[in-house]
């Protein structure tokens, strides 16, 4: 029998790398088609923005916001853009709010698309440490044979066809007792989808690790 993992702190960063700078947004009549959608798109006030001259790449217009439980934090930058969301509640509500900022920016030429999921959980079904030493074996899980990179607590995978490279970090937890740390990210370069098809692909290959692994992830619902 597998280890069974409940995510107890769930925290999701996509980032989007676009192929050219977005200089025309450094020009002030040109942000106010892009400040509108933000504010609509997310219900935000205009004190909501902040606007930072000094790092026009990665963080030019920033912004947060509670939804329930969720936190959602925004850095929008003339070269790229990240979207942290901490304590999501389920699938539906990433995608409802990341789709959202993907529609602000999809006219935009983007060149890789990168997710990190880091999860710390709680463990059921299983000792922490025997489930550890199947990992340590020379072969390594068997479900990742073919695709493996790397090897250690550390796995590097490679999906050609996808232009996908993950990169998934398994460790004992430091916020749960007993408990098991999981971080997986997700590089797509060059990037050949929008946000929606994206999201679809990792949420199949978080399926593939964690067979891989013998893990069952098991979600509030």
């Amino acid at each position: 029998m597998g280890l069974i993992i409940r995510p107890v702190e769930t925290s999701l960063l996509w980032q989007v790398f676009f192929k050219e700078p977005q200089l025309e947004l450094s020009r002030e009549e040109n942000r106010l088609s892009l400040i509108t959608k933000l504010l609509k798109s997310f219900d935000l006030r205009l004190n909501d923005l902040k606007f930072n001259q000094l790092t026009p790449s990665n963080n030019f217009i920033h912004f947060f916001k509670l939804y329930g439980q969720t936190f959602l934090d925004v850095s929008f930058g003339l070269e790229e853009i990240s979207a942290i969301l901490r304590a999501p509640q389920n699938e539906e509500q990433v995608l409802d709010l990341l789709n959202r900022l993907f529609q602000v920016i999809k006219e935009r030429p983007v060149s890789e698309q990168k997710f990190s999921i880091r999860m710390q959980c709680a463990t059921e079904g299983g000792n922490i440490t025997t489930f550890f030493q199947t990992l340590s074996r020379p072969v390594g899980p068997r479900r990742f044979r073919g695709v493996l990179r790397g090897k250690g607590f550390i796995y590097d995978l490679t999906f050609p066809e996808y232009g996908l490279i993950i990169s998934v970090v398994i460790a004992n937890s430091l916020v749960v007792d007993g408990g098991l740390y999981l971080h997986i990210e997700y590089l797509f370069s060059p990037n050949q989808y929008d946000f929606e098809n994206a999201f679809g692909i990792i949420t199949n290959r978080l399926d593939f690790i964690t067979k891989g692994l013998n893990i069952q992830l098991k979600l509030e619902t």
